[in-house]
């Protein structure tokens, strides 16, 4: 072995980042007086100690090698931005030198805050802000990336009367809705990001509108929305994502016609969970057929006349993902561009879509000229996906709408003239992610009850439940 070479071989099971760092440092020249300058600067927390802000490169070093604690290099880099003016080398340093495991480790810990944070994303260009969210997200440092895309919002938001948002995506370090307080989304889906999520009221979301009514036929009924919530801490409150009814027949008219289809949804699933089909209308050979996830339409028969069918229930796009940290990695993905672009004034070069989710539209009852119309198909229940680490507690209701009741002319002029009753709108799903506590949960996807029929023999169908899917997700941080 030549001169000034040394051999390091540990046993395998003391083969880690900090036996390394430590057995590195034990030679020359590791042990030089920057590294101790450095630790002494961290150790109290006392940035004036360093000889050059060069020396921060080594923080994740000194920090892996057991030198100092986490607690003590966040509170290190807090102060280095907010007192010494080092927010652009923090930055430099993020982008180009820190590895991801370090910075989530960072930006996970309350001793960094929040205002410091925002100093040190606003010095990042797009493309490294961007490479900084996505590698959080996609390395499980959901909390970090949490505190990270909080610290440009309001400290606190807080609902005391009922509104309708605005905007799509809410993001504060904390959102508070008040005991019987009513937020309802402006969008199909709404998104809500903070540190601590704390709703004592209600949230709904409504989506994919119902096929409109012919003359006296009923209306397909609304699809459920989407609702995602992303929280360190929640009190998840009530999140109604129900579909709503299929509309009832009045009578009937000179008029005639098909009914017409509702809008399509759309949802994301982990794999081997399924989107639940919506009931199938009333009127057997005429009858509204069902969609993935709304109630058919109720069609109109009438012996030796032309008879109509019902409209079907609408279809969804579906997107799967593999795992569901898979699925929370790519919401994440798309809420932090979101943010970049809209918050940050950042341009990312390319950007993640935000994951809008929401149930499908009934299908419309069909009517027949003088004699009877059928009942709308019922809404197809949304969507619900929260990710937490700590979730309190939580009522999910995300049932299918009923479908709506068909008309006859009455035995008079018909006695066998029946309009179908509507399909239920088929059950939602609810997703709930967390990283170390679940708390108390009411859910319910039920699909939705078929729509009657003045004779019972061309009632709808019910719609199909849908799932509820609580799991714990891998979270380093």
């Amino acid at each position: 072995m030549g001169a000034g070479f040394s051999t390091v071989t540990p046993p395998p099971p003391q083969l880690n980042a900090t036996s390394v760092a430590q057995a590195v440092w034990s030679y020359s020249p590791r042990s030089l007086t920057d590294i101790q300058s450095l630790v002494a600067a961290i150790q109290n927390n006392d940035p004036s100690l360093l000889y050059t802000q060069a020396q921060l490169a080594d923080l994740p070093l000194v920090l892996y090698s057991g030198l100092v604690s986490a607690t003590q290099a966040a509170a290190f880099i807090n102060s280095a931005v907010l007192s010494y003016n080092m927010a652009n080398a923090v930055a430099g340093l993020i982008a180009t030198v820190w590895d991801v495991n370090f910075v989530g480790k960072m930006l996970s810990s309350p001793y960094l805050t929040s205002t410091a944070v925002a100093m040190v994303l606003a010095q990042l260009s797009a493309p490294d802000a961007q490479k900084l969210l996505y590698g959080l997200a996609q390395n499980y440092y959901y909390n970090a990336w949490i505190n990270a895309v909080t610290s440009f919002n309001p400290a606190s938001i807080t609902f005391s009367t009922n509104v309708t948002l605005s905007t799509n995506v809410l993001i504060a370090q904390n959102i508070t809705i008040a005991s019987g307080v009513t937020v309802t989304c402006g969008t199909r889906t709404c998104f809500f990001v903070a540190q601590s999520f704390n709703n004592y009221g209600t949230v709904v979301a409504y989506g994919a509108p119902g096929a409109p009514p012919l003359t006296q036929a009923g209306a397909g009924g609304t699809g459920g929305g989407g609702i995602v919530v992303v929280a360190i801490t929640a009190v998840l409150g009530t999140l109604n994502v129900n579909g709503s009814p299929g509309g009832n027949a009045t009578g009937y008219s000179g008029a005639t016609g098909t009914g017409h289809a509702g809008s399509a949804g759309t949802f994301y699933v982990v794999t081997g969970v399924a989107v639940p089909v919506g009931g199938t209308g009333g009127d057997v050979g005429y009858n509204g057929p069902a969609g993935y996830n709304g109630g058919g339409g109720g069609g109109s028969y009438a012996p030796n006349e032309p008879s109509y069918n019902g409209g079907p229930g609408s279809n969804a796009t579906v997107y799967s993902f593999s795992s569901p940290n898979a699925m929370v990695t790519y919401i994440l993905q798309g809420i932090g561009d979101w943010m970049l672009i809209n918050v940050a004034g950042k341009a990312p070069p390319s950007v993640t879509p935000l994951t809008f989710m929401y149930g499908s539209g009934g299908g419309g009852g069909a009517e027949s000229s003088g004699w009877q119309s059928g009942g709308g198909g019922g809404g197809g229940a949304g969507e619900v996906v929260a990710y937490c680490y700590n979730v309190v507690s939580g009522t999910i209701n995300a049932a299918g709408g009923s479908g709506g009741a068909g008309a006859s002319p009455g035995s008079s002029v018909c006695a066998s003239c029946y309009g179908g009753g509507g399909g239920g709108g088929g059950g939602g799903l609810a997703f709930i992610f967390y990283g170390a506590t679940s708390g108390n949960f009411t859910v319910s996807v039920a699909g939705g009850a078929g729509g009657t029929s003045t004779n019972g023999a061309t009632n709808g169908s019910a719609g199909v439940s849908g799932t509820a899917y609580i799991a714990a997700v891998a979270v380093n941080g």
